[in-house]
């Protein structure tokens, strides 16, 4: 498979040759490469600005830019592409001038698959490569300043002495470090540079005899830094280690050889000293954060015993680090019950890298808490060396959680109240409203509940039947009570309720779409319907069964224009215009509820109320 880290390359085939066009369509296609043809600069160009391409195979007769400024186009607008130019007869320079202006690869015609397989495989490869050392460089960017200073100027010094310990040369590290000049330090004596009371010690190296393979000797110095000058150093002295050896005219075992002076090297150890204060600083701003974070944390080996503990766990568990280092942790802060389960924790974060639970630990005291359990396993050289146990107390979580339920549970009983509230002023304008939605409603939960459907969506269609005729709220009481046959004017206001309805509902949380059952109460298969003119599938399954439901309960009951109709002459209704206005599934649910006798409309009020405590 070609496939980088699971990523599959995306190369351009930049070609006017239909034959290549198709051999490597062909083949990059079999392994599983992104590809994609042009056989212009111009489409190419195109396809460059749409999309990132990790390799372009290019053919030297494309037709727009020649190859060179194709080439730089390439390194201007996508300089992470890589671009392999393929050519026939190509003179030297010609290739050395494509390889300069950016081609990775340069492939001549004819040219065998394998090759080409080859190249481009190389090519996919040196590009991830690429793609980790800048990844990797990037990350050596974030690292702290202190760390990268430390590692960036910590290169040894070379120097090299006469026979007479004058400097005849010394590179450019401890010119930066010490703040002289080349000048002061060539042909001075090495003991200017030395602190006087190193001396001593200084003369034995500084006048090493010693060569070959025999061991020079180590020694620390101080040496004097530039106090007139910038140096790199703010120290009066830089502190090395140096070692040297002789240098003489002739070989080493040559008995007549001639001793003409030393070279060495020093190494600063000043940054040494600078880093294991660093470290020490790390080490302090570790335990302070460690000892302060508001989690419990205890540091477990591979056998899940105590390394180390912060002051939260002291202080919810009431053990000190002195008490439980080097014990099991099972045997002081889990209960009997769950050691099994306990001690899978630590296995379960190894292998997958983290692992969370919520359980039981018990205190000193006794006293059971309830927690969250995170574990991390600490990895060194590929081996999981230590697992962090972080515990969070969830008590007042859980009180929390509790008030958090007692005034959700306020809210929506005070819900309940205004949308109680909404429908009986409905009701109160329009009598013959009155026990309507209820009905409505009572009978849209009986056909969903012959349907099969779930019981939280059920209590939905209950809760839109409740409410489906809150719009009317807006409708003169006049209309809504008018003995006679409606105006025009008049039934179009009677056709905003739906949509009223809506525009009052959309606004409130309810676990289910009331909003939108209600708006869509009066559509139709056909797309007759109203507000919307949605059709078929358009319509909420919801939002068709309280269609039904609707339709049939006012036909039955008694109208302000009408007397009642009666069962009979609604199921006529709704079988006639079955699969027309009417959802099919939804008709044979309610004819068969009322021929086998499973239903009647009753006025019970007290359905209403425990409709509405769905949401309280």
């Amino acid at each position: 498979m070609a496939e980088l880290n699971n990523y599959t390359p995306n190369i351009m085939i930049v070609t006017i040759d239909p034959e290549i066009n198709n051999i490597l369509e062909v083949l990059l296609k079999n392994l599983n490469y992104k590809i994609q043809l042009t056989n212009s600069s111009s489409g190419a160009v195109k396809k460059l600005n749409e999309k990132k391409y990790d390799l372009v195979l290019l053919d030297v007769g494309l037709q727009g830019m020649n190859i060179i400024q194709f080439l730089n186009y390439v390194k201007e607008v996508s300089p992470e592409t890589f671009v392999i130019v393929l050519a026939g007869h190509t003179s030297k320079d010609q290739i050395v001038e494509c390889l300069n202006n950016g081609a990775y690869d340069f492939l001549a015609k004819p040219f065998e698959k394998e090759e080409i397989i080859k190249r481009i495989k190389n090519a996919l490869d040196q590009k991830k490569l690429k793609n980790e050392l800048e990844q990797a460089r990037r990350k050596l960017l974030s690292l702290d300043k202190q760390y990268e200073y430390i590692v960036e100027n910590s290169p040894d010094f070379v120097y090299s002495l006469d026979e007479h310990g004058n400097f005849i040369y010394i590179n450019d590290s401890l010119i930066r470090k010490l703040g002289y000049s080349k000048n002061d330090i060539i042909g001075s004596h090495y003991s200017d540079v030395i602190h006087p009371e190193d001396t001593e010690n200084a003369q034995f190296v500084f006048n090493e005899r010693r060569a070959g393979s025999r061991d020079a000797r180590v020694t620390k110095l101080r040496l004097k830094v530039n106090s007139d000058s910038k140096a790199e150093n703010e120290s009066k002295y830089l502190v090395v280690e140096l070692k040297a050896k002789g240098i003489y005219d002739k070989s080493v075992k040559d008995k007549n050889k001639k001793f003409i002076g030393t070279h060495g090297i020093a190494r600063d150890i000043s940054v040494n000293l600078q880093l294991e204060e660093s470290l020490k600083l790390q080490k302090t701003y570790f335990r302070q954060l460690f000892n302060n974070l508001p989690e419990a944390i205890a540091i477990l080996d591979s056998q899940d015993r105590v390394i180390d503990v912060n002051s939260r766990f002291e202080k919810l568990f009431q053990y000190s680090i002195s008490e439980i280092r080097n014990n099991s942790i099972h045997k002081f802060i889990v209960p009997r019950n769950l050691q099994k389960e306990s001690k899978l924790i630590s296995s379960s974060a190894i292998s997958y890298g983290t692992h969370e639970t919520e359980s039981i630990r018990v205190c000193k005291d006794g006293k059971a808490i309830d927690v969250t359990i995170f574990a991390y396993p600490v990895i060194y050289n590929n081996k999981s060396i230590a697992i962090y146990h972080i515990y969070r107390d969830l008590s007042e979580f859980k009180e929390s959680e509790l008030e958090l339920d007692k005034t959700l549970r306020k809210l929506r009983k005070a819900m309940g109240g205004i949308i109680n509230a909404m429908v009986a002023t409905v009701e109160v304008r329009d009598p013959y409203t009155a026990g309507h939605q209820q009905r409505v409603a009572d009978l849209a939960r009986a056909i969903a509940q012959e349907m099969g459907l779930p019981e939280n969506e059920i209590d939905g269609i209950r809760m839109a039947g409740t409410l489906h005729d809150l719009g009317k709220v807006n409708i003169p009481a006049e209309i809504l009570s008018k003995p006679g046959k409606l105006s025009d004017i008049e039934f179009s206001l009677i056709k905003m309720h739906p949509r009223v309805a809506y525009d009052i509902l959309k606004e409130i949380d309810f676990p289910w779409p009331i909003a939108d059952i209600v708006h869509q109460h009066h559509e139709r298969i056909d797309g007759s319907g109203y507000p919307q003119g949605l059709k078929g599938k358009e319509i909420l399954l919801s939002g068709r069964i309280l269609t039904v439901a609707d339709v049939v309960e006012s036909i039955a009951s008694h109208r302000p224009y009408r007397p009642a109709l009666g069962i009979d002459k609604a199921l006529e209704e709704i079988n006639v215009k079955r699969g027309i206005y009417y959802d099919s599934e939804v008709v044979d649910a309610c004819t068969k509820l009322f021929h086998e006798n499973r239903f009647v409309f009753t006025d019970d009020m007290s359905a209403r109320k425990e409709t509405l405590n769905l949401i309280c």
